[in-house]
């Protein structure tokens, strides 16, 4: 399972991980000032605490419903987001608290650091958690306070253009890679890097640097004008053991098992039981796969006290949701998130009765939190090389490179090594078809493999089309007129500081796409 879990001291997470109130999903209640006294080997863990935190915070909840990877019940604000219904006051914690006057003025105090008082790998890994920062707030809002962000004094800073902005992360990310190739006779980062552990990890945040810029180009690729070739000379001048080879390169933040320092999904969960389940656009492409998956991603439907049995008895298989029919009220046939994304079962022992539902089941909270993982890694090469003819090697082919996202996704969500053979040798391991009916095979087992991965799937269906997602009925009464959005509004309390964002606030989710978003998916 992905159960993995990592001690965080109380003295940064006691007042990071608080569970939410009811304006904010999982809000943080957050000082995110940092003197420049402090060093950077303390500032650090609580700005990747924080950035961990986050992608399974309001940015992801918004992205799950949407792509259709989770969906709502139960009558509350949840089940509005799942409508397209989202005001530009819901969305101030998001922006601000969670990166601004988050990590990303921890990360800042890092890098004003006198040079000859910090070690280099400080300032690069800083500059990486920088620069996919920064991505991620483009993906979600398009045009955002980049160049003059956070520069002392200044309280209303330029909005840069998000096409100009993507460019300068991928020469941040060059710089960080040469930072964290340095040596200093300076300590360097230890314990205190709670993604890879510092000190003799440090080429894994190379990995994943690499990786993320591969993320960057792959969304910029079909971008009129954009030179595909510089993927292509990349690859080429990128050693192989510069990038992810093995699940244990993923980017993924690791929690305890302690409360209010648990995976925050799980924290939702509690704090809000029945809002959240599964949506059954996922489960519906799993179930026509017999996806092995399913038996941690889920629990099976109708719960039983016998689910543990294997194969689970009294159960009809695995129940999704459909997105925007929550209908005020919970439905108890119906699956919901399990060990992959809660921890372990810390409780089988489940009383018999007419009123037993899924909330008696019992978790530790300790599940790792996905972000940018080496099987996302093995599906952009796929297509990279599907679509754009980017070398394979050190594979041959888009095909094996696809089918190491599957095995490793299938591993990494705690399925045997067999069962991964199994599926791999029916018809879902092999690219048949057109182009583009090859591109939705990698894009739809890719969307399997980014489950609860934060905006990538809202992205990969705005680039792609894929996967096809359930349309919302107007009889449901859905915001944003029905549309599947396609980019957050800007968040009220910044409109109302910055006059320069409230030019371009937007009138609607759909008003105004992020650059790289230039398909027409036939599901506006």
């Amino acid at each position: 399972m992905k159960t993995k879990s990592k001690i965080i001291p109380i003295a940064f997470l006691s007042i990071l991980f608080g569970v939410a109130a009811c304006s904010d999903f999982l809000d943080n209640n957050i000082n995110p000032n940092q003197t420049s006294s402090n060093p950077a080997k303390l500032i650090l863990p609580a700005a990747e605490a924080q950035l961990g935190f986050n992608m399974g915070s309001d940015l992801f909840l918004y992205s799950g419903l949407w792509s259709q990877q989770i969906a709502a019940q139960n009558g509350r604000q949840t089940e509005t987001y799942d409508k397209y219904i989202l005001q530009p006051t819901e969305i101030n914690n998001a922006w601000r608290a969670s990166f601004y006057a988050g990590h990303l003025a921890d990360i800042e105090e890092i890098l004003k650091k006198p040079a000859d008082q910090v070690h280099p790998h400080y300032f690069g890994i800083a500059k990486v958690v920088k620069a996919f920062s920064y991505s991620i707030l483009v993906d979600f809002w398009g045009d955002v306070p980049f160049s003059q962000a956070l520069k002392a004094g200044n309280f209303q800073p330029d909005i840069d253009d998000d096409a100009a902005i993507y460019p300068q992360l991928i020469a941040l990310l060059d710089e960080a890679i040469v930072d964290l190739k340095a040596t200093s006779g300076l300590p360097t980062v230890g314990a205190e890097d709670y993604f890879y552990g510092g000190s003799g990890n440090i080429n894994r945040w190379i990995k994943f640097a690499n990786t993320l810029k591969l993320r960057l180009y792959l969304h910029m690729a079909n971008v009129p004008g954009f030179d595909t070739a510089v993927i292509t000379s990349f690859l080429n001048a990128t050693p192989a053991n510069e990038l992810m080879a093995a699940n244990t390169d993923d980017f993924q933040m690791k929690f305890d098992i302690i409360a209010q320092r648990q995976n925050p999904t799980h924290q939702f969960i509690l704090s809000r039981t029945d809002d959240m389940c599964t949506s059954s656009t996922i489960i519906g492409l799993m179930n026509a796969k017999s996806d092995p998956r399913r038996a941690t991603y889920f629990t099976p439907a109708p719960f039983s006290p016998t689910l543990f049995t294997n194969p689970p008895t009294g159960t009809t298989g695995f129940k999704g949701l459909t997105n925007g029919y929550g209908n005020n009220s919970v439905d108890n046939s119906l699956s919901r998130l399990h060990t992959f994304v809660r921890g372990s079962v810390t409780s089988t022992t489940i009383p018999a009765g007419p009123n037993l539902t899924v909330g008696a089941l019992a978790y530790n909270g300790g599940a790792s939190l996905n972000i940018l993982t080496y099987a996302e890694y093995n599906f952009i090469r796929a297509e990279l090389t599907l679509r754009y003819g980017a070398p394979a090697t050190p594979k041959t082919s888009a095909q094996e490179w696809y089918q190491e996202g599957i095995r490793t996704s299938i591993l990494d969500a705690g399925v045997s090594t067999a069962q991964a053979t199994s599926y791999l040798a029916s018809a879902v391991g092999t690219l048949t078809g057109t182009p583009d009916q090859q591109l939705q095979q990698i894009i739809e087992e890719k969307y399997v493999a980014n489950f609860m991965v934060c905006g990538e799937s809202w992205t990969d269906w705005r680039r792609t089309g894929y996967p096809l997602l359930q349309l919302l009925p107007a009889s449901l009464s859905p915001g944003n007129n029905g549309k599947v959005p396609r980019a957050l509004l800007y968040p009220q309390q910044e409109v109302d500081a910055n006059p320069k964002l409230a030019s371009i606030q937007r009138t609607s989710l759909s008003d105004r796409r992020v650059f790289w978003d230039t398909r027409t998916t036939g599901q506006e």
